[in-house]
């Protein structure tokens, strides 16, 4: 398209590239470390407390860890959602990597808890 009739029609650059299907711009270095530092630092804070508890503390506590990773669970998938649609298929991927890990996380950790009980 000629830039005149892009002028014409205010036709941004920007529209076009998207058309053929260029990659989005994917910072996954940021991506991973802002997601891991997340999780990792809302786990060590609560088992620290939990360390430090008495009673039943100890175990309410422990349910709101597992809040805070329902919670983190949930935000992670509603992510995934906006960038498959966004054509971030790398980040989409390392989101997709923190699911499965959580979730076999939780799963062995059922199984054992209830499954030799």
């Amino acid at each position: 398209m000629s830039p005149e009739l892009r002028e014409l029609f205010e036709i941004k650059q920007e529209a076009e590239s998207k058309k053929t299907g260029q990659p989005a711009s994917q910072n996954v270095a940021n991506h991973l470390l802002i997601r891991l530092g997340i999780i990792i630092a809302g786990t060590i804070a609560f088992g620290v407390a939990i360390s430090e508890s008495k009673g039943w503390d100890g175990l309410g506590l422990l349910i709101l860890m597992a809040a805070f990773h329902a919670v983190w669970l949930l935000f992670i998938i509603i992510e995934t959602a906006i960038l498959q649609s966004r054509n971030k298929f790398v980040l989409r991927n390392i989101n997709l990597i923190f699911i499965l890990i959580l979730l076999l996380i939780y799963g062995i950790g059922g199984i054992f808890l209830f499954g030799f009980a």
